[in-house]
């Protein structure tokens, strides 16, 4: 079974992390994955890595678009195109019904809580167009189902952003490596945040916290590349928040979150927050904003939704005890029997494209 996999571009993004997840813990001699983007992306290396086939579509006019669509899908004889949440989801799965191709998955990454309410519903009639062209409906979150596919989001299905629990399973031995080699004191309170430097992400409210705060026992550790980088380095060297570190991008994630003590989180929207559940299942505390869906807590005890108009309760939540090693270590054991294995993740999207064996 071939299996079309397509999203505009790979870069070090969320969803980018999550197709990654699915193509590296889905093997089987029964698939055959392959990616489709319109234009190379930086994070494409890590993808290649894997065997699997990666090509460029260019976006140019809707018409001509979808006549490279439906050449490209009648060429490949593909059996599965799953596409993954973008602006011209339309085309695409209207170009895979035309050619044939019986499984059509419409996946859905994000859910705009900043919007008001008039604005989602304004959407019933935007996505009502294409909704017909999907097979199947998948959500990272009821959130997220209901955001992209207003009227169809009964019929679709949740499954869960499931990531490499074995990754992130908290040792002690790696946080003081890493803190040793980040140069980090073993009294220093070490705050992190993962995630492209994009408004949606919302990495300044992290630097007002930390000039709010002003403590020398504090770092705070932004990971992460995107648009709005230079702008935050600008902004901490106007305010000479001398605690803040930005590591660009980075392929030690896991190291990072067992070396820090506290994630912060503090995004004006998500569909789910891949990054949360990664700092919970490490046993971290996390602060996050209240506009993240309730699926992103895995009730373990070590998250913290706030509102984002209450600073305060941000300062107060920062300045809680520390959770101790031990303890941590049985968060992150906790976590790996949660739904958010990859393993059960993948098992639910195989019954969907095993049901087109």
């Amino acid at each position: 079974m071939k299996i079309l996999h397509i999203y505009p571009q790979l870069n070090s993004g969320g969803t980018e992390m999550v197709i990654y997840n699915i193509l590296r813990y889905c093997g089987s001699e029964d698939y055959s994955f392959e990616l489709l983007t319109e234009a190379p992306g930086d994070n494409e290396e890590k993808f290649s890595e894997l065997g699997i086939p990666i090509h460029h579509l260019p976006m140019q006019d809707k018409n001509t678009y979808f006549n490279s669509l439906v050449n490209f899908f009648t060429a490949g004889d593909y059996s599965v195109v799953h596409v993954h949440m973008n602006h011209h989801l339309p085309l695409v799965l209207r170009a895979a019904k035309k050619v044939g191709i019986r499984c059509r998955i419409a996946h859905s990454h994000n859910a705009r809580l900043d919007l008001p309410q008039i604005v989602w519903k304004l959407l019933y009639i935007k996505h009502h167009s294409f909704e017909k062209f999907a097979t199947h409906f998948i959500g990272c979150s009821k959130l997220a189902l209901k955001w992209l596919f207003p009227s169809k989001w009964k019929d679709g299905k949740v499954i869960q952003n499931g990531i490499p629990m074995d990754e992130f399973k908290f040792n002690p031995q790696i946080r003081t490596s890493i803190r040793n080699k980040l140069g980090i004191l073993p009294n220093t309170k070490v705050f992190i945040n993962v995630g492209r430097c994009t408004t949606q992400k919302n990495q300044q409210f992290i630097l007002d916290l930390a000039d709010k705060r002003k403590k020398n026992d504090e770092l705070y550790l932004i990971v992460g590349e995107g648009p709005d980088l230079e702008k935050l380095k600008f902004y901490a060297e106007e305010k000479e928040l001398k605690n803040v570190r930005f590591l660009g991008k980075r392929n030690d994630v896991a190291n990072l979150l067992m070396g820090a003590d506290i994630f912060l989180f503090p995004s004006l929207y998500e569909g789910l927050g891949i990054v949360a559940i990664e700092a919970q299942a490490a046993g971290m505390n996390v602060i996050s904003s209240d506009q993240i869906p309730s699926e992103a807590d895995l009730h373990l005890g070590n998250f913290n939704p706030l509102s984002l108009k209450q600073a305060d309760l941000w300062h107060n939540a920062m300045d809680g005890e520390l959770v101790s090693d031990n303890k941590r270590f049985e968060i992150s054991h906790q976590a790996y029997t949660s739904s958010y294995n990859i393993n059960n993740s993948v098992i639910e999207l195989k019954k969907i494209y095993d049901s087109n064996l």
